[in-house]
């Protein structure tokens, strides 16, 4: 534990300071780079606080399939879009036997993209749990919005022995992080063992999908 918190801080805080009586770390450049390469004049000079939750309404998917329908319904309410998952699956293409990447990130972004966001997939999060912190912190505590995160379903541990099969895709998303504790808040639409979950940043990267752990929220 003591080692997470000094990686943690290392990698969030280029200073520490006080704003309204809360402690807040700044993220360096390098950790609040987007995915594609481009520093923003927000992201480099964003002010992330050491812990951060959004208020949010979760959501069960309404079919065994439509995990990645759900989670994305679930993050554009954070833009303040309220669109249902059976429009989103049909504008995915979803099927039963789920919803592909590709097709999924081009649908998000014809969202956001008319309020200076996009979404993008990112692996750098996979088994880096410092990394996935920065990520997320940035995203939750600094954009104040919800990312998708692709998980195998199996792994994760509210599901060990419940679900069967191996590398089993799944989406999710996080609305919450202490950096200090190392944990993040996500919600599992999967009715049977989903809700609110806090689960540790090393555990949470150990189960990403290796294709597309993260689509990260960057503004245009």
């Amino acid at each position: 534990m003591k080692k997470w918190i000094a990686e943690s801080v290392a990698a969030l805080a280029v200073t520490v300071t006080t704003v309204g009586g809360v402690q807040v770390a700044a993220l360096s450049p390098a950790q609040a780079a987007p995915a594609h390469g481009v520093v923003t004049k927000a992201e480099t000079t964003a002010i992330a606080p050491l812990s951060y939750k959004l208020n949010l309404t979760g959501q069960r998917q309404q079919t065994n399939y439509y995990c990645v329908p759900a989670s994305g319904s679930m993050s554009l309410s954070t833009f303040g879009f309220k669109v249902s998952q059976a429009i989103l699956a049909k504008k995915m293409k979803t099927t039963t036997s789920g919803t592909s990447g590709k097709n999924a990130t081009p649908v998000l972004n014809a969202y956001v993209k008319s309020r200076g966001y996009m979404y993008t997939s990112v692996t750098d999060v996979v088994g880096n749990p410092v990394r996935l912190m920065s990520r997320v912190s940035n995203n939750v505590g600094v954009l104040h919005r919800a990312p998708t995160i692709a998980v195998w379903m199996e792994q994760l541990p509210w599901n060990k022995g419940k679900v069967k099969g191996t590398k089993v895709g799944h989406a999710i998303i996080a609305y919450g992080y202490n950096s200090l504790k190392g944990t993040i808040t996500v919600y599992d639409p999967w009715k049977p063992t989903g809700g609110t979950h806090t689960i540790s940043a090393k555990t949470l990267a150990g189960v990403l999908q290796s294709a597309g752990g993260m689509r990260y929220i960057s503004k245009l």
